[in-house]
């Protein structure tokens, strides 16, 4: 079963509730990258995402998912990570997945289990 295949429930609603994206696939990852017209159409998308994969366990695939309004305020929001913070805790802060947390800062984070004080994240 290819990826496209295995999350296609997640593209069909990506269609149905009017997001637009791009696909890509590489290393056994299926990268999503678009914008949602609406922060709920952006919630139903990663909720399908976590019925899919529960706890975001299998690793093949990136959601990376911004909103229309995010969009007009000029880019993502940054957050300095603080002692104490876990991408869970920052995740409800922003009402959004750690896992979305994670997907946008793979460049700078290797595990989504060690970040550190001081670190700047985007948030998506």
């Amino acid at each position: 079963m290819s990826l496209q295949e295995k999350y296609l429930t997640l593209l069909e609603l990506a269609n149905a509730n009017g997001t637009s994206y791009e696909l890509s696939e590489g290393d056994g990852v299926l990268h999503v990258n678009g914008s949602a017209p609406s922060e709920e159409a952006k919630a139903e998308l990663w909720a399908e995402y976590e019925r899919l994969d529960p706890e975001y366990r299998a690793g093949d695939l990136i959601l990376n998912i911004t909103t229309g309004a995010g969009d007009a305020g000029g880019g993502a929001n940054t957050y300095t990570v603080e002692s104490g913070d876990s991408l869970s805790k920052i995740g409800s802060q922003y009402g959004i997945p750690w896992k979305a947390i994670w997907d946008a800062n793979r460049d700078i984070l290797k595990d989504p289990d060690k970040i550190y004080p001081g670190q700047e994240l985007k948030i998506p």
